[in-house]
């Protein structure tokens, strides 16, 4: 049937459109899965939820610096923490590091 091969490439071109918005590394790195802890609330059926990276930005962040890492900000990102980060050259970049060991992150060619 014609239909299959249809679906196969339409499968395809949507893969390859997931990958390229997702940074190919972080799916693959075991710490870097969401974190959460739930702070439950007086209600019932209610509470917040509170994302480890952010909970712990400001940890984080001094510890990227002592790292010698020029990070301004932190942010969890699919579990993985995404900094931005000052260059020699005065421009800012976006990195990703684990967020238990914060090494940086790149992808594998």
């Amino acid at each position: 049937m014609k239909i299959l091969p249809l679906l196969a490439a339409v499968s395809l071109v949507g893969f390859g459109l997931a990958s390229t918005v997702a940074p190919s590394f972080a799916a693959s790195i075991a710490s870097c899965e969401d974190d959460v802890t739930i702070n439950p609330s007086p209600t019932a059926g209610s509470g917040t939820y509170t994302q480890y990276i952010d909970a712990n930005s400001g940890n984080i962040l001094a510890a990227l610096k002592d790292k010698g890492i020029n990070a301004t900000d932190v942010t969890d990102w699919g579990g993985c923490v995404k900094a931005d980060v000052v260059g020699k050259d005065g421009h800012t970049t976006m990195q990703f590091f684990d967020p238990h060991t914060l090494q940086r992150l790149s992808r594998n060619s």
